[in-house]
């Protein structure tokens, strides 16, 4: 997570080993450990056994037919997610005579950044990837990337107020450090949610979800009966930090990300319940990866928090183990008049190339955020959607995942996290001080304080 460095030293670094294949690394993109998809290789937070990676560098291949605009899309999306995909871009260059879209795995979302780096260092970039928006943010300081507010306003491929009206604000990037201009689009995104099972709060007298953090604390004292039983298993992420903060009605960054928010009272709240539930014997952190949906699947918890890319894992290790047989899923509990949900996922950037082809790759990316494709999309994959309309087809898909449909009701109250480059150590800072509470090493206050010291010097030195 901490690998972000000034993009001068990183591009100088490039042009040493531009043109070599990238070691691959620990996915250290700024979304958390909770995957942004389903995919057949599972992220942190989710269960299975990954299959063999596909070899990095597949492609779909290019036509040669000239007079086609030609255009390289490089993406992380392995496995299943990789098929689809491709099936995609093949109904696109078959409905888009004029374009053609060639789309090449290229590893994790670290790898990627790794590669686009050199690539444009050697001045040759892909026409499209696939990035979270810290690493956009390094290339908007390189000037690779382009603005997209002029092809979104064009009126022969731009968006129209209908589309716009029915995108989701949460799928379009502003860059508040560079204007507050749009620099990345999503057609995908994940959510952060509340995990619970209703048969150990049945057994403790409780009928529903808690609604607020004081019910929360209520619900854990009352079904916690350790060392068989606990109420929570803390996965420490700034994506569960980032909820709860914004849950309590407060922020994370200042509206320019130039300043620390939360360390205001709403993030020293969500510290002290951490502390609460610790030194209460309410609450454990989880030791080994997948801990917490184990221990949930037999019935040791009652409550985790993690993304909805987790659905299918924990829908298997529940049904395998047979140890619960009611749960479901809720936003986390709140003091806002609405839930709060932390909406994440990779985006797609369009580099600076030709005017042709940028504005071809504006039509490709617009095409992948249209009804039909995103209904597919979504199908494949179980992410959500970028447009509310597409809910209409899939009225199948939602009644064969319930909890899938419970969870897109929750799409209005999104909120994404920060797209400064500064975001990505800021996120190590936050897990290091939810670490330190639970491990009793420090008070809240203490914890909060140094996570905000060195996030404040990390926006400082941008």
């Amino acid at each position: 997570m901490k690998r972000y460095l000034a993009i001068v030293f990183v591009l100088a670094l490039a042009a040493v080993v531009a043109g070599c294949a990238g070691t691959p690394t620990p996915n250290s993109s700024a979304t958390p450990a909770a995957p942004t998809a389903l995919t057949n290789t599972p992220a942190p937070g989710t269960t299975g056994t990954p299959p063999a990676a596909p070899t990095i560098g597949q492609a779909t291949s290019a036509p040669t037919t000239t007079g086609v605009v030609q255009l390289s899309f490089w993406h992380g999306q392995s496995q299943s997610q990789e098929t689809a995909l491709n099936k995609l871009v093949d109904e696109f260059n078959a409905s888009h005579p004029s374009i053609h879209v060639t789309a090449t795995y290229q590893g994790t979302y670290s790898d990627i950044f790794k590669k686009v780096t050199a690539a444009i260092a050697a001045g040759n970039p892909p026409d499209l990837a696939i990035a979270y928006q810290n690493d956009v943010s390094n290339y908007i300081k390189s000037g690779a990337v382009i603005p997209l507010d002029s092809l979104m306003k064009d009126p022969t491929i731009g968006f129209t107020a209908a589309d716009l009206k029915d995108i989701y604000p949460t799928f379009i990037d502003r860059y508040p450090q560079y204007g507050n201009q749009v620099y990345s689009i999503a057609f995908m995104r994940s959510m952060e949610v509340m995990f619970y099972n209703a048969d150990l709060l049945k057994a403790a007298g409780i009928n529903q979800p808690p609604a607020t953090w004081d019910e929360f604390l209520k619900d854990c004292a009352a079904v916690s009966k350790p060392p068989n039983e606990y109420c929570h298993e803390l996965s420490p992420d700034a994506s569960r930090f980032a909820t709860m903060v914004w849950s309590r009605g407060g922020n994370l960054l200042s509206p320019d990300d130039k300043k620390v928010e939360f360390g205001g009272p709403a993030g020293l709240a969500s510290l002290q319940l951490i502390d609460t539930l610790f030194k209460n014997h309410e609450a454990i952190v989880i030791s080994k990866a997948f801990q917490d949906q184990t221990d949930f699947s037999l019935g040791k918890v009652a409550f985790t928090f993690g993304s909805t890319a987790g659905l299918p894992y924990y829908a298997s290790a529940i049904k395998d183990a047979g140890k619960v047989k009611n749960w479901a899923i809720a936003p986390y509990p709140h003091t806002t008049p609405n839930p709060v949900v932390d909406l994440y996922g990779p985006s797609v950037t369009i580099f600076k190339t030709s005017p042709e082809k940028e504005r071809a790759a504006f039509v490709f990316l617009k095409w992948l955020m249209g009804t039909g494709p995103d209904a597919a999309w979504v199908k494949a994959t179980a992410y959500f959607p970028a447009r509310q309309s597409t809910r209409n087809a899939l009225a199948d898909y939602i009644k064969a995942n319930p909890l899938y449909g419970d969870a897109l009701n929750w799409l209005q109250y999104g909120r994404t996290e920060p797209t400064t480059a500064a975001w990505n150590p800021i996120r190590g800072y936050i897990q290091d001080a939810m670490t330190a509470v639970a491990d009793n090493k420090a008070t809240p206050a203490q914890a909060l304080k140094t996570a905000v010291d060195k996030a404040n010097a990390a926006l400082a030195g941008q």
